[in-house]
This record gives C-alpha cells, sequence and structure tokens, in this order.
C-alpha cells in the first residue's frame, strides 16, 4: 500500500512523472531447504529454533560439510541471505569438540565489526552452560586495559579488522603465541571490499599472517563470505593464497521487488533524488539513498534540509570520514527507527544490519552490477513491497544505459581486481615481514630471489638490514609496521572547526584526496553544512575550517604530465599501436572553481599553488597514427579536442570491463608526446603501483574504443555535454573539446583493426549534419571602447640566482612594459616605478600577457600585497596550454604565425641589465610586448596561431576564444 502511495506522488509531480522510462518488477525466489550430513549438536539446533530458524538454508549446510572435511570455501550468495551462520555454525560446532580453538572474525569495518558482535553475543548468552565461548573485539576502540586482558587471556572468538591484525598482532606475534597456535579459521567477510589499493595491501597482510602461522605450526582454514562478483574462486584464491571450493547456490528466499530507471534530464541528480527521497518519505516509506561522492552526500542531505527542514530531522547523511560515534549513532537511529531515511556513499553498502527499508534510491550508475545488486539487497527484507530507483544523472555510463534500459539488469558481474606484483606496496610490507620474522633467502612465503632488486633498494635506504652471511634480512628501523596505512594513500588528515574555542576535529580525509578537496578556499560539506578551508597544514597533516554560509561548493583545476618509465606490453592494432607499460604521473594542482551548490554555475576560478603530486603507476596508451592530425584538419576538426573527448568517454565507460569506479583512473591527451614520434593517449591506474585497471583496458581496447565510439556518436548534443564527452574530474575544465573530431577520429582508429568483412559502423549521421550548422569563426578586434593592456617584464636576477621558480618575488623587477590600447603607446616602467605601474594595471578592463599570471603577476607580488590575479587577465600562454595540451614558446609562436622573431631572450636581458645597459632591456621588453600584442590580435582575427614542430613544419593551432568573456571580470575566465 506504501510504495502505490509513493506512485501516486510520482503520479503528480509535473517534473518526475514522465521521467520514468523504464519500469520491471525484479522476480523473487522462494527458499531452499537442506539438512547438513551430519546433525549439528542439540545446543546448537535449540539456540537455531531460539533465534525463529527452523530449517538451514541450502547454502548454509553445504556450508557446515565443507567445514567439516577441512577445506577452505568461499561463500557468494546475495546480501540477507544469511551468509553469517556459514561461519558462525562450522565455528560452534568445531567448539564442540575442541573448546580451545581460536577464530579469527576479519571484517573491513568497524561497524561490521559491531554489528557481528552483537550477534554472537545472543548466541553466547543462548549457550551458557552448554557450549561456553570467549569473544573479544580487538580494534582502534578498544581501550588498552581491555587489549591487555585479551593479550593475557585470548578469546575464542576475536573480531578485529585488517589494520589491527597489521598493527596489533602481526606486530607483536609474540604476545598472540598461544592464540595463533590454536587458530582453527579465519574469517574475511566482505571479501570483495578487499579488491583495488586497498585489497594489495590486506594481500601483503594475510601472507604475512600465513608467513607467522607456518612459523608457529598452526594450519586454520579459510572461510571467505563475498558479493556476487565474476571471478569470486580467483579473487579469494589469490588474496588468500589458498585453494578454495565455493558455495554459489543461495537457498535463501528473495522477495520481488520493483525496479524504476529514472532519466530526469530536465533537473539535475542532486534535485531529482532530493525529491525522490521526499516523496518517498512523505509516503512513510524507509528510505536509503546512495551516492557516488562525498560531495553529492552531503549537497542532497542539505537540499533535503533546505526544502523540507522538518523531514531532515528524521534523516542523515552518512560517508566515510566522519567520526565514529557519529556513524555508530546513525547506524543505531537506522535499525531501531528514530531514522526513517539516510543518504550515503558506499559505506553503507557492506551488511551492516540497519533494519528493514522499503526503497533504495540510486543517484546514478553506481559503477558496478556488483555495487548495484548490494545497494538493491538493502530493501525488500520485510513483506512490504520494495523498490530499486536508479536515477540516471548526466554522467556517460549513466545515460549509455538509460539508453539500454532493458539490457542493464542482465549484464554479467564485473572481475574484482588485485596487483599482486605493486611494488610500491611491496616496498613498505617487506620491512614490516622481517620485523615479524627475519626475512630468509629459502622464505617459503616471500619469494627472496624474485624480489633482488626492491631488497637491494631498502638495503641502500636503510629500511633493511643484510646478515653477514648474506642469507637473511633484517629492519633497519624500530616499528616498519607504523609506516604502513593500509587504506589511505599520504596517510589522514583531520578537518579542525578552529571557530569552536577549543578547536574540533569534526572529520577526516585522506591524503590522496585532501589537496583536491581541501585546499586553501575549498568549501568541505559535513552533515550537510558548509565549512571554508582556511589553511591547509600539511606538516600537521590538519585542515582548518570554518563555518560558511555561501551555497556554493568547489573543484580544483589540474594540469597533467605523464613519462614513460617502462613498456610491458605491445600490441600493433592496424592504424594505431597500443602499450602496456609503467608511468611516472605528475599533477599540478593550478587553480579550483567555485560554483553554485545546485545549479553548479561556474563562478569563477581562483589561482592555487600547491606541491605537484608525482606517484609511478601503471597505465595503457594509444600512440595516435602520425596522418590523425592532417585528417581532422582537413575537416576542420580540433585534435587536441578530438583526442581528449576520447578520453574522457572511454574513462567512463571503463566500469563496463572491471569492477571500479572512473575516479580511479585518470588519463592525460599529448598532440605531441616528448617520448613519442606523434600524438598518444594515456590512461592509467590512480594509485600508486596500479590495481590492475590499465591491464583490462589494454585487453580490451577495440571493444572500448567501439563502445566509446557509439556512446558519443548516440548522443544528441551538438558540441558535447557531460553524457558523452564531458568529464566532472577533468583538470583543464573540459577544454578543448572536440564531439565530432572524436568520432571521426575513433572511425580512423577502428576502421584498420577490424576485417574487411566485418567493417566497424559508427553513427556519425546526426553529428555530421549539424556541423554545417555550427557557426564559422567570427573575427574579433580589440574593443575601441574598452581598456586593454599588453603586459611584460624583465627581471634584475634569475631563477638560480634566488634559489628556483618558486621565488619570483625575490627577483626583481628590472623593466616592465605596458602597451595601452587607449593611448596606443608602450611605456616602460623601471623599479623605481613601480607604483606608477601597479596603478597603470589597476585602470585596465583587460590585461594580456604570455605566462603573466604564473610569472610576472609573482614577480610584482615583491612589491605589493595586494592579489594581482583579481585583475581581468588573458593569459596567451594559458590558452595555448589548454588548446593544445602542451607549452609553446612566444618566439616559436611569433615565428610561425607573424614571421618575425623576438629580438633576444631572458639570459641576453639579465646580462645586459648586469652590465650596466638598461635601454637595451627596455627596447627588447617593448618589443616583447609588442609581439605579444599582434599575436592577441592574430587571435581575434583568424581564430588559430601557427607554430614549428621539431620537424621544422607548420602546424596550425585552433583557439577558440571570446575576448568579450574577459573583459572586466576576474581572470578566472578562462575560455
Amino acid at each position: 500500500m506504501q510504495l502505490e502511495r509513493l506512485t501516486t506522488r510520482l503520479e503528480h509531480d509535473s517534473l518526475l512523472r514522465t521521467a520514468i522510462v523504464h519500469t520491471q518488477v525484479l522476480p523473487g525466489r522462494a527458499a531452499v531447504y537442506q539438512k547438513p550430513k551430519e546433525r549439528l549438536a542439540e545446543p546448537i539446533e535449540k539456540a537455531l529454533k531460539a533465534f525463529d530458524v527452523s530449517q538451514l538454508y541450502a547454502h548454509q549446510a553445504v556450508a557446515i560439510d565443507i567445514a567439516r572435511h577441512g577445506k577452505d570455501f568461499v561463500v557468494v550468495t546475495p546480501t540477507a541471505s544469511g551468509k553469517s551462520l556459514t561461519y558462525i555454525l562450522p565455528i560452534l560446532d568445531h567448539l564442540t569438540a575442541d573448546p580451545h580453538a581460536t577464530t579469527l572474525l576479519l571484517f573491513p569495518l568497524k561497524a561490521l565489526e559491531q554489528d557481528q558482535a552483537a550477534k554472537l553475543r545472543k548466541w553466547q548468552e543462548e549457550l551458557r552452560g552448554k557450549i561456553d565461548f570467549s569473544l573479544g573485539v580487538f580494534d582502534g576502540d578498544t581501550s588498552p586495559v581491555e587489549r591487555q586482558r585479551i593479550k593475557k587471556h585470548p578469546p575464542n572468538i576475536l573480531i578485529t579488522n585488517p589494520d589491527m591484525l597489521h598493527q596489533g598482532i602481526l606486530a607483536y606475534h609474540h604476545s598472540w603465541e598461544k592464540y595463533l597456535r590454536q587458530l582453527k579459521y579465519i574469517v574475511i567477510d566482505e571479501l570483495h571490499a578487499y579488491r583495488g589499493v586497498f585489497g594489495s595491501h590486506i594481500l601483503q597482510v594475510l601472507r604475512r599472517l600465513r608467513r607467522l602461522l607456518h612459523y608457529y605450526g598452526a594450519k586454520p582454514q579459510f572461510i571467505c563470505l563475498s558479493a556476487t562478483i565474476a571471478n569470486p574462486l580467483e579473487f579469494a584464491s589469490i588474496l588468500t593464497g589458498k585453494q578454495m571450493d565455493i558455495i554459489e547456490d543461495s537457498g535463501a528466499p528473495s522477495p520481488p521487488r520493483e525496479f524504476w530507471l529514472v532519466n530526469a534530464t530536465d533537473t539535475s541528480l542532486t534535485n531529482a533524488v532530493t525529491k525522490l527521497l521526499t516523496h518517498s518519505l512523505d509516503a512513510g516509506l524507509k528510505t536509503i539513498a546512495f551516492t557516488k561522492s562525498r560531495v553529492a552526500t552531503e549537497i542532497i542531505y542539505r537540499s533535503l534540509k533546505e526544502s523540507r527542514p522538518e523531514l531532515a530531522k528524521r534523516v542523515s547523511s552518512y560517508r566515510a570520514g566522519f567520526l565514529p560515534e557519529e556513524r555508530r549513532r546513525i547506524e543505531k537511529g537506522l535499525a531501531s527507527g528514530d531514522l526513517d531515511g539516510v543518504v550515503s556513499t558506499s559505506a553503507l553498502e557492506l551488511g551492516i544490519d540497519i533494519g528493514g527499508l522499503d526503497v533504495c534510491i540510486l543517484a546514478g550508475f553506481p559503477g558496478s552490477m556488483m555495487s548495484l545488486w548490494q545497494r538493491a539487497g538493502r530493501v525488500g527484507r520485510r513483506e512490504n513491497r520494495a523498490a530499486v530507483i536508479l536515477v540516471a544523472g548526466s554522467d556517460q555510463l549513466d545515460q549509455y544505459f538509460a539508453r539500454k534500459a532493458e539490457s542493464l539488469l542482465t549484464r554479467p558481474l564485473e572481475r574484482a581486481l588485485i596487483n599482486r606484483d605493486n611494488e610500491h606496496i611491496l616496498r613498505q610490507h617487506l620491512p614490516a615481514a622481517a620485523a615479524e620474522i627475519p626475512l630468509m633467502a629459502d622464505d617459503p612465503y616471500i619469494e627472496v630471489a624474485e624480489y633482488s632488486t626492491i631488497l637491494a633498494e631498502l638495503e641502500h635506504e636503510r629500511a633493511l638490514l643484510k646478515s653477514a652471511s648474506g642469507k637473511q634480512w633484517f629492519p633497519g628501523r624500530p616499528r616498519p609496521h607504523a609506516a604502513v596505512d593500509l587504506r589511505n594513500v599520504g596517510g589522514v588528515f583531520g578537518i579542525i572547526d578552529t571557530s569552536i574555542l577549543k578547536h574540533a576535529q569534526i572529520g577526516t580525509i585522506s591524503g590522496n584526496s585532501v589537496f583536491r578537496e581541501c585546499h586553501d578556499g575549498a568549501v568541505y560539506l559535513h552533515r550537510g553544512e558548509p565549512y571554508c578551508v582556511t589553511s591547509l597544514d600539511i606538516v600537521r597533516r590538519e585542515v582548518h575550517v570554518t563555518p560558511h554560509q555561501s551555497p556554493t561548493y568547489t573543484m580544483v583545476r589540474t594540469q597533467k604530465e605523464t613519462e614513460i618509465l617502462d613498456v610491458r606490453e605491445t600490441r600493433t592494432l592496424g592504424s594505431f599501436v597500443a602499450r602496456l607499460g609503467v608511468l611516472k604521473v605528475t599533477e599540478h594542482y593550478v587553480a579550483y572553481e567555485r560554483r553554485r551548490l545546485y545549479s553548479q554555475e561556474l563562478l569563477s576560478v581562483e589561482p592555487l599553488t600547491l606541491p605537484p603530486q608525482s606517484f609511478t603507476t601503471i597505465g595503457c596508451w594509444i600512440e595516435l597514427p602520425a596522418s590523425m592530425q592532417e585528417v581532422l584538419a582537413e575537416t576542420e576538426n580540433h585534435f587536441m579536442g578530438s583526442i581528449h573527448a576520447i578520453e574522457h568517454a572511454a574513462i567512463s565507460l571503463t566500469p563496463l570491463l572491471a569492477l571500479c569506479d572512473r575516479n580511479d583512473l585518470g588519463g592525460i591527451s599529448f598532440t605531441k608526446h616528448p617520448q613519442l614520434p606523434n600524438g598518444a593517449v594515456f590512461f592509467y591506474d590512480g594509485y600508486p603501483g596500479g590495481v590492475g585497471i590499465s591491464e583490462c583496458m589494454y585487453d580490451a581496447l577495440e571493444d572500448l574504443l567501439a563502445k566509446t565510439g557509439d556512446l558519443i556518436s548516440r548522443c544528441t548534443c551538438l558540441e558535447g555535454c557531460p553524457s558523452c564527452v564531458q568529464s566532472p574530474k577533468c583538470g583543464s575544465g573540459n577544454r578543448p573539446l572536440d564531439k565530432v573530431g572524436a568520432t571521426r577520429a575513433i572511425q580512423m582508429l577502428l576502421c584498420e583493426t577490424q576485417n574487411a568483412a566485418e567493417p566497424v559502423q559508427l553513427d556519425l549521421n546526426h553529428t555530421r549534419d549539424r556541423v554545417t550548422d555550427s557557426p564559422v569563426w567570427a573575427p574579433q578586434d580589440i574593443p575601441a571602447d574598452k581598456r586593454v593592456l599588453v603586459f611584460d617584464l624583465e627581471t634584475q636576477l634569475s631563477a638560480d640566482d634566488v634559489g628556483g621558480w618558486k621565488q619570483a618575488r625575490q627577483m626583481r623587477l628590472a623593466v616592465a612594459a605596458v602597451w595601452d590600447s587607449v593611448t596606443g603607446e608602450t611605456t616602460a616602467y623601471l623599479e623605481h616605478e613601480v607604483e606608477e605601474l601597479l596603478a597603470h594595471l589597476k585602470r585596465a578592463d583587460l590585461v594580456c600577457g604570455y605566462n603573466v599570471k604564473k610569472f610576472d603577476y609573482e614577480v610584482l607580488r615583491g612589491y605589493t600585497f595586494e592579489s594581482l590575479h583579481l585583475l581581468p587577465t588573458l593569459d596567451l600562454l594559458e590558452v595555448i596550454v589548454m588548446h593544445r595540451g602542451g607549452r609553446l614558446k612566444l618566439d616559436s609562436i611569433a615565428n610561425a604565425t607573424l614571421g618575425v622573431r623576438k629580438s633576444a631572450d631572458g639570459l641576453q636581458s639579465l646580462t645586459w641589465f648586469k652590465s650596466g645597459e638598461i635601454e637595451r632591456v627596455s627596447d627588447y621588453c617593448k618589443k616583447d610586448v609588442e609581439l605579444t600584442r599582434d599575436i592577441l590580435r592574430y587571435i581575434l582575427a583568424h581564430g588559430c596561431v601557427f607554430f614549428h614542430d621539431k620537424s621544422g613544419e607548420s602546424i596550425r593551432l585552433p583557439i577558440n576564444i571570446s575576448i568579450e568573456r574577459y573583459l572586466g571580470q576576474n581572470s578566472s575566465a578562462v575560455s
């Protein structure tokens, strides 16, 4: 009845009633019961009946039988199928015969630990006096007194997480000898959570655990529990190092559920989800809304608070970064019924018992079919009908499925990925292993011979010390375990509210996210409340924030570089070469966007100064054919924009290949890469050492490019949109992009890689038809009624003189030159005239220069406290970089475009200044200004510039800018 009320409410919602594009009933299934081959002990059977379990499901009975045969196994059944009993019953069954046996229960989250501990305490109470067993929880929240008690008297069942296993058990294994010698079972719950970088760490932790157990003579069985993934047996075997049996036929019943696909193209994703959440709560339905990011979670929750404050009291947001006590309070509120709804990231996807839910709203496709089914399994646990509502956003993958709604729910599951050869992670764990038991030349668990290079490097760093015989390695530093963070690349930063008298920590953020989300000036959302980041303290690992009322959020802009360190595999695919190898990626954080909270309207772009971040990872790349640029030029398509669009769209579809999120990947496009003969499009794992995603892309490049071409060509937009080629994570603000050029480039790549009898046919008709409707370049000029200044300066000192380019404020002004469009004159200013220079710049409607933002303005900051970046500025180098994807020298552009050369260079200018020839410096500076002015006029008149490549060939670079966008605006108005 309640679901009908929701349907009625949607029928009266003018925005959503036409947005439901597909409905389907997910069929239920009847229970399949089975008995173990041998009966359980009578006390256990009686306890089951006390818990209203009169019969066992088939998979539970099979688990008991396999465990009794001493085999390792993995259980892969849906959410709410009673997986807990597949390990609880074997454990209790064994304790009836061996009351001293011990078990290790490993959970990825503390919330899961508490949830399962509560269940086991009920068993403990029910079996008291019949099968007595001890139970303990050993994690970061366990008091020091309780930790010592547990170590002294280890319980039969120890509940912990990988972090505490690594830091508190393996690091002090001598204190756990009795417990480890008697270990019968190791239970790993939510196995699928141990993928990616986290999984690569856990693989090493479990290998070290098995190494210690071998040392102590224990041979426990592994019991793993997982959500449904494509490769559970392979994945479990890789992670544990054991040969596993599999139980995947669930005997648990499942009620029918309704599935609705909503494509709310007339509003934003967050607005559509907020409205659906509101309607569900008004209909009396307990509801969970899953989002794909922390920011989306907070935006939806804040929107609900503002639109329906009375409802917000019954709802909470939930995500990583909340303090433990905050999360527990929310979980308890959901389980008790005090809360009727929650907006959550994947943090609530795992099997925490939060009570019966009626509606699951997915804010966009969650990135994998595994996650979709995990989240869908959150509802329908009661007799009432339940609904799963997928709201498609403008994201490429969402729109891909919106057009293929019928096939969505029949898609196969993805493979879980883990990289056992991640050298970055291995380097961290080898010293920890050596601290537990010295590494040995014939070590049965650590392939010393294979790691000779890494061991030598660790010796050089004194992280390991070799014995005199050369057959053992000892730790070079005390407590190497403390240097290993299993979950976060770059550790954890605390979020500190400095507006409170006693500064209070309100949350945390990982080190690999802090520069993107918590830089100076960023807006950080917590429980729907905005905070402004006042400072990022990298040394103390703190983010200082204060409450902030403006309805805005922020996103960083970046520039990336990649260096090919090693090529591991190569495939020739007709018109291009694909390679897989090791890459060094460097990311520069250059600016951040300030956008309106709900409409995503761009308000400003502010400069940002943060240290660049570099890491080594695995990537694959497409080496573009030499003729591609010429072919695209014939149809006036933008070469950089075309390959940049391919990069975005291909990354968005990669979750079709593997269990990953688009945020796990990065991409960089080059019209000409310095290490390659031509251009290239790079894709890389976004984590040091890689996690296996790039390998999947490399193996399926033809299919991925075909799907990418189909996605782009079928999108009905004119010039590219978030549903095809735009990316919400683009570091260059989605510029340049050429949708039509991307379809032509993919066609060029794929036509030669397929058999002639079956050529790839991309649907280019509707985009090709619209090319003729696109406006041609409209010539512009510098407006006569505006004061446009072209500006350049020369310095007294070089970068080497002051300790590097970052010390530009100490380089001191030698001469500055300013061309003024109102007077038509070029004026020179010396150091003692700097105040007049600054005053002149402030009178401008627009300041234009070449690298003016990062160099000239920074030199002048040595003379003023004012931020010159607030001046309306057009930096031609910034424009060149955004359109080409790389830097060009002013001399190269002037020579190829205007047929003139610079009269000197910066080094010659420094020599003249030091010898007192200030007039020569002044003349040189004026000529550079006039050269820059003429290039600006050429761009405005022709919409392009030219430059010479290394072979001396003249290359045309289309540049699409509108000077009206820059006039009188902040320097952020970059086209």
